[in-house]
């Protein structure tokens, strides 16, 4: 069978398996209550996550879908990790921190290893979207403070970020929750984000569903959550290090 027509019968299971289990709730063990200083660091992203769902990821280098297993750590450290559907078998990998980014494809058995930069995160990702971008979305709400970004409340009810070139428009359900998220580079549309279903964990609203895509549609992000852990104590630092098998993957391959 070859790559183009597996990836294609995966799209398809993946789209299923996302039109059954739309409305499914959060799985996972979560204690009776949480003292009031527990909710307040959920609350504030003070924790480490793992959650695990579905994902069809669309980039400049193709199209992976599969079983989704996301980390966050309080260290601001993300790794994505995408399986086959059904068989399970790991296919392409996401690392992520302050400065180094990390691609693994181990169908093709190749890896990206830059600087984690805008020039890479639109070259790689097909979009500016920023670790700390990210996190908002996946947590469904930004910190009270934002020291690296300029805040203004528009008469509308949205929030205006601002950070140089960079603008970001937030749009709030009635719970407080973001809703929608746009991110705009000089004065021209880099990505527009959409958290249309939301669930509860530790009786805390996280998103269900997330859909990112590109100014050009081209390049897409659409996760569905059905289980959300914060596990204590310090998460493994992540390593950057590609494993020998692999080869660098150059961007006019």
């Amino acid at each position: 069978m070859s790559l183009r027509l597996l990836l294609r019968l995966n799209y398809l299971v993946f789209s299923g398996i996302l039109f059954f289990t739309g409305c499914a709730s959060f799985s996972g063990s979560a204690p009776a209550e949480l003292s009031p200083s527990q909710l307040e660091n959920l609350r504030n992203s003070n924790a480490n996550y793992l959650l695990s769902g579905r994902i069809l990821f669309k980039h400049p280098e193709g199209k992976q879908s599969g079983e989704l297993a996301l980390q966050i750590s309080r260290n601001s450290e993300l790794k994505l990790s995408i399986f086959t559907p059904l068989v399970g078998s790991l296919i392409y990998e996401l690392r992520a921190g302050k400065k180094k980014f990390l691609i693994l494809n181990y169908q093709e058995k190749n890896f990206v290893l830059a600087d984690n930069n805008q020039q890479v995160r639109q070259t790689w990702l097909g979009m500016d979207i920023s670790l700390t971008e990210l996190k908002w979305l996946i947590l469904g709400q930004i910190p009270e403070k934002t020291p690296n970004w300029q805040r203004k409340k528009l008469a509308d009810g949205e929030l205006l970020l601002t950070q140089g070139s960079a603008e970001i428009r937030l749009r709030f359900n009635a719970s407080g929750q973001i809703e929608s998220m746009h991110k705009s580079l000089e004065g021209l549309l880099e990505y527009q984000a959409k958290i249309p279903l939301y669930q509860k964990h530790y009786n805390l609203p996280f998103p269900r569903k997330i859909s990112i895509e590109d100014y050009s549609g081209t390049n897409k992000w659409l996760m569905v959550f059905n289980e959300i852990e914060t596990p204590s104590g310090t998460m493994k630092t992540l390593d950057f290090t590609p494993p020998p098998d692999m080869q660098p993957l150059l961007r006019d391959q």
